[in-house]
């Protein structure tokens, strides 16, 4: 049987992110042995979507309610991420990080690309970007342009 080349480029995806994943672990056991991959998640997450609802995040992480409700309170009690109600239903609550949850963003996102660097920076900008457009093309549902 032979396999289609769609299902070869997502075959490839996977095992790209997973040599990332595993690499981006890493580096954080050995800077950040306090936090879990998943509280690191969070935090990229709320990072690039500042306010973002308790329940979005659950939705987004295939995760159940009880887990990422401790993974929040820890974050939160680590002094990284706030956790703010609604104006409008007190149900609802936001989360932010803090200037420290900031900080470390920051340092988590500077390992994230020391190793997207250690993967693809042999790659000349040309390629990358080309990648970068289909994939994003791909990711919208629509043909990449010529």
């Amino acid at each position: 049987m032979t396999t289609s080349s769609s299902l070869q480029i997502f075959e490839n995806l996977h095992e790209l992110l997973h040599m990332f994943r595993t690499r981006t672990r890493s580096h954080l056991e050995a800077s950040h042995p306090e936090l879990t991959l998943n509280e690191a998640r969070v935090l990229l997450h709320t990072a690039r979507h500042p306010g973002i609802t308790q329940k979005d995040v659950i939705e987004r992480s295939h995760t159940d309610k009880a887990q990422m409700t401790r993974i929040l309170s820890s974050l939160e009690m680590q002094g990284w991420l706030t956790r703010t109600p609604s104006t409008t239903d007190k149900r609802v609550r936001h989360l932010h990080l803090s200037p420290a949850g900031q900080q470390l963003v920051a340092q988590l996102q500077a390992v994230q690309q020391q190793v997207a660097n250690e993967l693809l920076g042999d790659w000349p900008e040309a390629l990358r970007m080309q990648l970068l457009q289909t994939l994003q093309s791909a990711a919208h549902g629509t043909p990449p342009s010529n």
